[in-house]
Parts: structure tokens; sequence; C-alpha cells
């Protein structure tokens, strides 16, 4: 079991290596990038248009996280139904 732990933070630690490098080093980050003057006009027209279905499909699977997360919180064992029905008849 320990040792599928520390494979797990490994992998996360070198997923991070990878992709924070990717992400500051981007070309869009430069000082005449095209994106300097984005006012709030362009960046929503630029949300609905050109990243509309990644918004859509985070949105789904965020809300497929939400639901799958209550699911699995939810306590159905038969001593907590009786004990939540006795309480609420007192």
């Amino acid at each position: 079991m320990r040792l599928s732990e520390h494979l797990a933070r490994i992998m996360v630690v070198g997923l991070l290596a990878i992709l924070l490098p990717m992400i500051t080093f981007h070309s869009m980050w430069d000082a005449n990038s095209d994106t300097i003057g984005l006012n709030t006009y362009e960046f929503a027209r630029a949300m609905l248009t050109d990243w509309a279905i990644p918004v859509i499909f985070l949105g789904i699977l965020l809300s497929m996280a939400m639901i799958g997360a209550s699911y699995l919180v939810r306590d159905e064992r038969i001593e907590n139904l009786l004990w939540e029905q006795e309480e609420g008849e007192q």
C-alpha cells in the first residue's frame, strides 16, 4: 500500500514538473502578444465562441463529480436511517 501511495505522489510531481514549465514559458505570456489589450467584451466573445465546447464539457464533468461526491457521502446504513427517524419523532 505504501508503494502505491509513493508512486502516485511521484507521478503527480512528475506531471507538475512537465506542465508548469509548459504553461509558464508559453508564447501567450510574451510582451508582444496580441492578448495584452484584451478587454471584457473580447474575453466574453472568446469564451463563448472559441472556448464554448471545452467550457461545456468542463461544466458537465464538474457536475458529474459533484453528483458522485454527494452520492458517496450519503450514509444509508439501517442503523443511521432508523436513528434519524427516531430523532424526528421526538
